[in-house]
């Protein structure tokens, strides 16, 4: 069984459950601290979302910056929680399967190390 995975700037993991076909935003909301989301697409099939304006209201996220530099986005840095999703061909914000959580878990270790 898979989930999304929110990334705090302390380094703290938490592993929520987006429900499929419904509006997860409300959970976006809760788990980010915010009440307007943005996406980085970091690949064709892993998005993280953040609070939009968490560079103005947030602490650095030193792991998630370095997991979006570790896909190219080298240009600055992102604040507070984000979350970690699959992403659908429709575009759908969907949890990472097992094989992806398990992907994304070694990549932040190594990214930590």
């Amino acid at each position: 069984m898979g989930a999304g995975l929110v990334i705090h700037p302390n380094g703290d993991l938490v592993e929520v459950n987006l429900q499929p076909g419904e509006n997860n935003l409300a959970l976006m909301y809760e788990h980010l601290g915010c009440s307007d989301v943005d996406v980085v697409r970091l690949s064709a099939v892993l998005d993280m979302w953040l609070d939009e304006e968490g560079m103005f209201t947030q602490a650095v996220n030193p792991i998630a910056t370095a997991l979006a530099r570790s896909f190219g986005y080298v240009f600055q840095p992102y604040f507070g929680p984000v979350l970690i999703c699959g992403s659908t061909a429709a575009g759908d914000s969907v949890d990472l399967d097992a094989h992806q959580l398990r992907a994304l878990l070694t990549r932040l270790q190594d990214l930590t190390a």
